[in-house]
């Protein structure tokens, strides 16, 4: 996955408004019965690692240039 790509669209959805059905599809929950084996890695969880790999949080996509600024820099 493109790090960067993932963390830019995540800061966009963070913006939004709660009752946004994109920000919704972020935490929405798939039902049904799990094949065996490890469960695909989702999108949210490469998220949250690339987000622990920088240092940043979901709170730090308040502040949009210091978030902007940090996930460039990953990849430059």
């Amino acid at each position: 996955m493109d790090n960067q790509a993932d963390m830019s669209w995540f800061g966009h959805v963070e913006h939004k408004d709660n009752i946004n059905w994109v920000k919704r599809c972020t935490t929405l929950e798939v039902e049904g019965i799990r094949q065996r084996g490890r469960p695909n890695k989702t999108w949210w969880d490469c998220v949250k690692d690339d987000m622990k790999s920088i240092g940043l949080s979901e709170k730090d996509t308040q502040l949009r240039n210091n978030w902007r600024r940090r996930i460039k820099g990953t990849t430059s």
